[in-house]
Parts: C-alpha cells; sequence; structure tokens
C-alpha cells in the first residue's frame, strides 16, 4: 500500500525515518505508522513527502506490478526453428506456456540469408505484423504488391494479409526484429 511504497522510496534514497520527518516537520513515530499502513497520512503530507523524497505525488497512488517485470538475457533468448520456415527466431519477449496468461505482444528477431525467402509458402498470420529492419533489406510481397524495406524501416501488416518475404540481396543478410500483437495461441 502506500506505506510500503513510502518505506521502498525512502530507502531508495537512503534517508532515515528521523530525516524525512525532518524535512516535513512531522515525528518520527509518525512516519512509522504511516510506513507500516497503520494510519492515513493526510494529503497535505502526502505532498511534503513527496516533495522530501523527490518524486511527483502521483507516484504514491501508483499500483505497479513490479513481479511481472523479466528480463531475458542475450544468451538466454528461445530459439526456434519451424518446419515450414526457411529462418530460425530468436525470441526477445518471453515465450507463452499455455498456464500462463498470454502476452499482449510478441518479439524476436529473424536473420535471412542471401537470396532466400523467410518460408517457401504465403505465411498468414492472425496478429498485427511490425518489422523494423536492423541490417539489409526485405521484399515484401503481398498480393500484387511488393514492398522494399532497408536498413532503419520498418513495415506493419495487419492480421490475415498473405505474405512471402525475400531477402534480395547477393551477399548480404538481412536482420530484422518482428513485433506481433495480440499474441495469438491455437
Amino acid at each position: 500500500m502506500i506505506g510500503e511504497k513510502i518505506r521502498s522510496i525512502r530507502k531508495r534514497k537512503n534517508l532515515t525515518i528521523v530525516e524525512l520527518s525532518e524535512k516535513i516537520n512531522v515525528t518520527s513515530g509518525y512516519i512509522s505508522q504511516i510506513e507500516r499502513d497503520l494510519i492515513s497520512p493526510s494529503l497535505a503530507v502526502l505532498k511534503r513527502m513527496s516533495e522530501a523524497l523527490g518524486i511527483p505525488l502521483s507516484v504514491l497512488f501508483l499500483n505497479e506490478t513490479i513481479e511481472n517485470v523479466t528480463t531475458i538475457s542475450k544468451n538466454e533468448r528461445t530459439k526456434v526453428k519451424f518446419s515450414n520456415i526457411n529462418v530460425e527466431f530468436e525470441y526477445l519477449t518471453p515465450v507463452s506456456n499455455n498456464n500462463r496468461k498470454s502476452a499482449s505482444a510478441e518479439a524476436f528477431i529473424f536473420k535471412v540469408p542471401p537470396k532466400t525467402w523467410v518460408s517457401d509458402n504465403m505465411l498468414l498470420n492472425e496478429a498485427k505484423e511490425c518489422i523494423f529492419v536492423l541490417k539489409g533489406r526485405l521484399e515484401w510481397h503481398m498480393g500484387e504488391k511488393i514492398y522494399m524495406i532497408s536498413k532503419g524501416d520498418s513495415i506493419c501488416v495487419p492480421e490475415n494479409n498473405g505474405q512471402l518475404v525475400f531477402n534480395p540481396d547477393d551477399e548480404e543478410e538481412t536482420e530484422a526484429i518482428c513485433i506481433l500483437s495480440p499474441v495469438i495461441h491455437n
């Protein structure tokens, strides 16, 4: 609650209860009771406290879900190679399993060797895709249109559009990031 949040912020700022109480002109016992959620401080006290802690007042009222933060180091990323796809996907986001709530987006890096199609068959994705080219270039074939995207370019493709993707370069491998939203699991 608010008391726990105040205690956490105070400790991160290396302030003692006594130092904080002196800054906002209340007793250290009063701060202690607030931090243990035994009493509810007035808005005026919360305002002085936020100023003394150097944070916006609104931070004290936000419900943070820190337990949902995930980090994935480079050497721990999940790599997936599908039988109908000619490239490997290296996931930047956690790979969902059926026991957890699905993520709202999924991101992965993929590399396409020179003169290679991502798939020999038309790709049809039920999610929106946004692809950003990190290196090289790609041809995006959709219907009668071909979109060329190069390093620094991006393309956003609506769901359920058949597409073929090709690296037209003779020598350079293409590297791109793809974000899918929402994640669809069958």
